[in-house]
């Protein structure tokens, strides 16, 4: 834990604070008392510690940066405002269920864990990749237009997207947000099973356009015959 001094006082990095939970001795070392003290501090219920199933103290990091943002302890900077973001999809709900969709995150947190990732925020959806409008996906554009992420961990290209990822690229530069893509090799049985499900769905859709354009179009030649067959019955 890294502390900075300002008249005299020690002030917490809130980029510092990069655990879960922390143990009474760790608290005492940000506020510079003893962790008798801070015990009592919660004995008095002006810190709220919870109990872990031996007995031991434990706080959450909420409620940490709630104590110390109210005794203006915590200092913030800009990097605290930015994430790294782990972003992973498939196609199917039955690759979801088949364990697809957990072992690409799990692969993708194993790959940033040396990367010193900060704030890490774990974004994952079903979706076909040919769908611009994933939940998911709009929820991270948003992030990078109002400048919270830092880098982009992605395992392939086509996971962002199936089709117009240099664009997305070009949105994430000009915001100043790295792209990594873990693998740019295409291996797994299921990215190829995705693409021929994504042919498949533009197959359709072109079809049903079609389907819709000759119905109108024979609608349109019924009309025209039913005005004309009307003219020569007059």
């Amino acid at each position: 834990m890294l502390l900075c001094k300002s008249r005299g006082v020690f002030l917490v990095k809130l980029s510092e604070l990069t655990k879960s939970y922390y143990k009474p001795g760790e608290v005492a070392r940000m506020l510079g008392v003893t962790a008798r003290a801070v015990m009592l501090y919660d004995d008095k219920g002006q810190i709220e510690f919870e109990r872990t199933a031996t007995g031991r103290r434990i706080i959450a990091k909420d409620k940490l940066v709630e104590y110390l943002e109210g005794a203006g302890l915590l200092v913030c900077d800009l990097s605290d405002k930015k994430h790294d973001v782990v972003y992973a999809r498939v196609s199917t709900h039955k690759q979801k269920e088949r364990g697809d969709l957990d072992r690409q995150t799990d692969s993708l947190l194993a790959f940033v864990a040396d990367k010193e990732p900060r704030n890490l925020l774990i974004l994952k959806e079903v979706g076909s990749g040919l769908n611009d409008n994933r939940k998911s996906l709009l929820k991270l554009i948003g992030l990078m237009l109002n400048g919270h992420v830092s880098r982009i961990f992605i395992a392939y290209k086509d996971r962002l997207t199936r089709f117009g990822f240099n664009y997305l690229k070009a949105v994430a530069e000009h915001n100043k947000v790295e792209i990594i893509i873990m693998s740019t090799e295409i291996v797994e049985k299921t990215v190829q099973e995705e693409l021929a499900e994504d042919l498949v769905s533009i197959i359709h859709s072109f079809s049903g356009k079609l389907y819709g354009m000759r119905r109108k179009a024979f609608k349109q030649l019924e009309e025209s015959v039913d005005i004309l067959r009307g003219r020569v019955d007059d």
